[in-house]
């Protein structure tokens, strides 16, 4: 079984997902150094005057909206080891079907995940003035990631209730997962599960401020230049720095220049702690049809399931650019930025 079948279906939605695991898990380490090594070409570090860059509002939509559209396509999608004539289309009756027919638990983290991408894909940006362009690379590759990761959490989610099923005559060719896995996937919420929760709320609320925080700035900035200030330009026509930004420092800006990233990382910290309420492993490798030598059998441990590794995969992204936010605040304000600015980049009184 090659990583290459899997991915074009030849072992279902299982091989696909196990495939994607394995990518996840190189993806980390990349990341880490490839934003270390390069700032992305978006936002502050947008290349203006590129001809292949695309609008920043438009760009951030449609890359972000593949997420929940994954997501749900995955929710629905048949869960089997049998390879796919054809992939599943988007059905918005089954949709709404798989939804139901959750337990309780992941039917909550299923919300979590849609509510959190509702206000980063189409709510974010009505409320944002505007964003800077961007290379048309990253919504290109972004909208991958998304697609990927959005597939394999609805999978995830979804995957323990079906594989229950099996119990009564179902036809995923899975057998179901013993019973105290399925029992975690429909038990009451446990202590862990709450405070999970309790996490994710407060991370979005603290993603929602720090964000509202920003557009404020910007219009108050773009409120200014319209009343005459004169707006200079370089050769490549981008606007200074100092016309599109200023020193942010309401609320955890106090203390952090980049608190954005520090609540998404606490949403997905939560949603991983209510995670671990669930079934580890929804998809058991010992009911697999995935044998044989160099089979591509689902992880099981915990901390290589999807909720587990989309935390990895946002810090292994943000920290290194957080940091050259930091260092970009300090090189654009100088003097101002030392009075007013925050001393961490992201992580209090560490980082």
């Amino acid at each position: 079984m090659s990583l290459v079948d899997a991915l074009r279906g030849q072992y279902g939605t299982v091989g696909l997902f196990s495939a994607v695991q394995r990518l996840f898990l190189s993806f980390v380490p990349c990341a880490l150094a490839g934003s270390f090594l390069l700032d992305a070409p978006f936002g502050r570090f947008g290349t203006w005057g590129n001809a292949l860059n695309v609008s920043g509002d438009w760009g951030w939509l449609l890359m972000e909206a593949c997420s929940p559209l994954a997501f749900l396509w995955s929710l629905a999608a048949p869960l089997t080891t049998s390879p796919l004539s054809h992939w599943p289309p988007f059905s918005p009756s089954a949709i709404l079907g798989a939804l139901s027919a959750l337990p309780p638990a992941r039917k909550v983290l299923a919300t979590l995940f849609l509510v959190h991408y509702a206000n980063r894909s189409v709510i974010g940006t009505l409320r944002n003035p505007g964003r800077a362009p961007m290379h048309l690379v990253i919504p290109l590759l972004s909208a991958l990631f998304n697609l990927a990761n959005g597939g394999t959490l609805g999978a995830w989610l979804s995957a323990g209730g079906r594989a229950a099923s099996t119990a009564t005559g179902g036809t995923t060719g899975l057998k179901p997962p013993s019973s105290s896995s399925s029992s975690l996937g429909s038990s009451a919420p446990s202590a862990l599960f709450c405070i999970g929760v309790g996490l994710w709320a407060a991370g979005f609320a603290g993603n929602i401020f720090h964000d509202e925080h920003l557009y404020a700035l910007k219009r108050a900035r773009r409120r200014s230049l319209a009343k005459g200030k004169a707006k200079a330009s370089s050769s490549s026509g981008k606007p200074p720095a100092h016309d599109r930004y200023a020193i942010p420092t309401r609320g955890l800006y106090a203390l952090v220049s980049h608190p954005s990233y520090l609540c998404e990382w606490l949403e997905w910290a939560g949603f991983l702690l209510a995670a671990l309420q669930l079934a580890p492993a929804p998809f058991p490798s010992s009911s697999s049809t995935l044998s044989g030598s160099g089979s591509l059998r689902p992880f099981e441990k915990w901390y290589l399931q999807p909720p587990a590794l989309f935390l990895l995969q946002e810090v292994a992204a943000m920290l290194p650019r957080a940091r050259s936010g930091h260092r970009w605040y300090r090189e654009t304000f100088g003097k101002e930025w030392e009075d007013k600015g925050a001393r961490w980049a992201v992580l209090p009184g560490l980082y």
